[in-house]
């Protein structure tokens, strides 16, 4: 795997066929999570990402759409097309050093702009592959992980993720709070005023050694459904060139 750490001719030397870059947040993630709860979740997982699938790892995106946690303190957030603006610009970067693949890994739920801007890349530039995998959290079928499930924000999961790869940084103290609405409501109200706290599930079900299955299953999805899309992608593409 090459990285920002290595020299500009090392990567020219020996230029893997995909990139991989993440999307986090830097957001309030409760009493209990850092800040950057979500770049460094996503970074932590691209590089894994990354590794198996002998790509360039691009430093991931600390910010994105966190405009629904605005009011409390330390979240950054920037405008969607702003977003999609900087995806754009990144990927299309990659491209002019020839790079044809492109993996981007969201870590943030709340992007929704990204799969309208990774279909636009794809449309628009025919020698490039753009792709973004599905979040793959432990589904029917998946390995048991979960005990109050994945939760929408400073949940278990994400209390469990940071246990395993940011143990120094997490609280011992946890709130537990399940609102009394669905998550529609995030576009009608502050995070802040639909849960004091700013959490929405059950942080004090987290633990380590849940993060490190979590962890593990979710890479091996990941790098199993790249291979496979991309290869679909390019039988779909070398067919309809043939017709």
């Amino acid at each position: 795997m090459l990285d920002a750490r290595n020299t500009a001719q090392e990567i020219a030397q020996g230029l893997p066929e995909m990139a991989v870059f993440g999307i986090g947040a830097v957001e309030q993630h409760s009493i209990h999570l850092p800040l950057g709860t979500d770049w460094l979740g996503v970074s932590d997982l691209t590089e894994r990402v990354a590794r198996e699938l002998d790509a360039f790892l691009a430093p991931a995106l600390p910010f994105s759409m966190s405009e629904c946690h605005g009011p409390m303190a330390g979240t950054v957030w920037i405008k969607p097309e702003t977003l999609a603006a900087v995806v754009r610009d990144t990927v299309l970067s990659l491209y002019a050093q020839g790079f044809r693949k492109v993996l981007i890994v969201n870590g943030h739920g709340g992007n929704f702009v990204l799969e309208a801007e990774t279909r636009r890349l794809n449309l628009n530039y025919p020698a490039l592959m753009v792709l973004m995998p599905p979040f793959f959290a432990p589904r029917p079928g998946d390995p048991r992980i979960w005990d109050k499930g994945v939760g929408i924000h400073a949940s278990e999961s994400e209390t469990a993720h940071q246990l395993y790869i940011n143990r120094e940084h997490v609280k011992d103290e946890r709130i537990d709070y399940q609102p009394p609405v669905g998550r529609e409501f995030l576009d009608y109200a502050f995070i802040g005023f639909i849960s004091e706290w700013g959490v929405w599930g059950y942080p004090s079900y987290g633990t380590a050694e849940k993060g490190e299955k979590a962890m593990a299953h979710r890479v091996a999805r990941i790098v199993e459904w790249t291979k496979e899309t991309f290869a679909k992608v390019e039988a779909l593409r070398a067919a309809g060139e043939e017709a």
